[in-house]
């Protein structure tokens, strides 16, 4: 069974860009046959399409943010296939993301009125701005034409903010869903929680770590 599930995980679909293809188009075409059943031609119907958009993204989100972390406490073979293709699902979010992007503006530029008088909030607006624009430095900066003009200090520090930003613009939407909306649903309640989750484990990780960078420095202490 093991064997069985090494094997699953190493398959070519499963791992770098036929990932990333697969997911995206997945994606693409639900959104896309969604966009057929849905009277686009409403504020009402368009904000269906950012809200589909973003219970997309947002699994992908989380994936990204706790990969490494995952493979720190729990180091086996599918906790390693997700870090290896951490990049990749990152850049399937983006790619859900650029949905999302697409359907507000559909909303701001069509139904302006809509917009400014049911929606438009200035800090929303601008956090919102804020993030899309670190979404895509991170994800100029996946590639090397980007990343060749950041050093290797820069873009480590891009892109720790960047997912700790943007994870935390996202779930403190469902934060503020759960505990100050009158009616949250289901899914408001799921992604509350895996967000915290993901966080937990970020946290748990990073303890570990600076336990195990302690011992390892009373080891040398004993040796001198």
């Amino acid at each position: 069974m093991a064997t069985n599930k090494l094997r699953l995980l190493q398959a070519p679909i499963l791992n770098g860009w036929k990932l990333f293809l697969l997911v995206t188009m997945l994606v693409s075409l639900v959104v896309i046959v969604q966009m057929f059943g849905t009277d686009y031609a409403t504020a009402a119907g368009v904000s269906a399409l950012i809200q589909l958009s973003v219970r997309f993204a947002v699994p992908l989100l989380y994936i990204t943010f706790v990969a490494s972390s995952l493979y720190i406490l729990i180091p086996n073979d599918f906790s390693r296939w997700l870090l290896r293709n951490r990049k990749h699902f990152g850049l399937c979010f983006a790619s859900a993301m650029a949905w999302q992007g697409f359907f507000i503006l559909w909303l701001v530029g069509i139904h302006t009125d809509y917009y400014v008088g049911q929606v438009y909030v200035l800090s929303d607006a601008i956090e919102g701005v804020f993030g899309y624009t670190v979404l895509l430095l991170m994800t100029i900066t996946s590639f090397k034409f980007g990343r060749k003009h950041l050093t290797g200090k820069q873009w480590r520090y891009l892109h720790k903010f960047g997912i700790y930003y943007v994870w935390a613009y996202a779930w403190s939407t469902y934060w503020f869903a759960v505990y100050y909306y009158n009616s949250p649903n289901s899914v408001d309640f799921l992604y509350y929680w895996t967000g915290l989750l993901a966080w937990g484990l970020r946290a748990a990780a990073w303890s570990k770590q600076q336990v195990e960078n302690q011992l390892k420095q009373n080891e040398k202490l004993k040796t001198i």
